[in-house]
């Protein structure tokens, strides 16, 4: 299976003017293992797959999707199972190594979970956001959750053919790309940690049938 680099991307990702240490760190690092010990404590008898706190990058990205290309298969599912949760972590992860916020030491704090029930797949993520753009996050994301499939294809192709898209380092494709493989099963929550940096949690659940 290819898997897209984002090198090709022509951006960076922003970079806060403070650090997060201390207490801030701790509250990250709390969401993140809350939500591991709710998928092994789960009642619905989900497996933790994958689970990731830190900083991404290219290497990173391409161990993890080849990482769960493998233990799909193994599982018995479908290799048409295996490309649908695949690309949505290539978007995901695309999104996350582009547009997650790194702190002024270079750090992302970004963590990726994947867990697997009978009937499905769940990919939880977080990552720092500039507290400056996390008004407008919020906005696009409850706008793309009011919006049906075909509202989301639409909105899809008017980006694409849009003469802004290369200059704005996709001008927000990842997101709908997201929302469209998400099938309405996408969720978001956010945090405020500081003056500098909020933090934004994203759901997704894949269904194997």
């Amino acid at each position: 299976m290819e898997y897209t680099s984002t090198d090709k991307f022509p951006i960076h990702p922003p970079t806060g003017m403070s650090s997060i240490t201390g207490q801030k760190l701790d509250i990250l690092k709390g969401i993140y293992h809350d939500l591991i010990s709710a998928v092994i404590e789960s009642a619905n008898g989900e497996t933790l797959l994958f689970s990731h706190f830190g900083d991404f990058d290219q290497a990173k990205n391409d161990h993890a999707l080849k990482l769960m290309e493998s233990m799909i298969l193994e599982a018995g599912d479908k290799r048409q199972t295996m490309k649908r949760v695949c690309n949505l972590l290539i978007e995901i992860l695309q999104n996350i190594s582009l547009h997650g916020a790194r702190d002024r030491s270079g750090h992302m704090h970004a963590f990726l979970i994947v867990a697997r029930s009978k009937k499905s797949y769940r990919v939880l993520t977080g990552n720092l956001v500039l507290a400056s753009d996390m008004p407008s996050l919020i906005q696009r994301m409850d706008d793309l959750l009011k919006l049906d499939e075909n509202e989301l294809r639409k909105l899809y192709i008017e980006i694409l053919c849009n003469e802004e898209f290369s200059h704005k380092g996709g001008a927000g494709l990842g997101l709908i790309t997201v929302a469209k493989r998400a099938e309405q099963n996408l969720r978001y929550r956010t945090h405020d940690l500081d003056n500098n940096f909020g933090y934004f949690e994203m759901e997704v659940e894949l269904t194997t049938s």
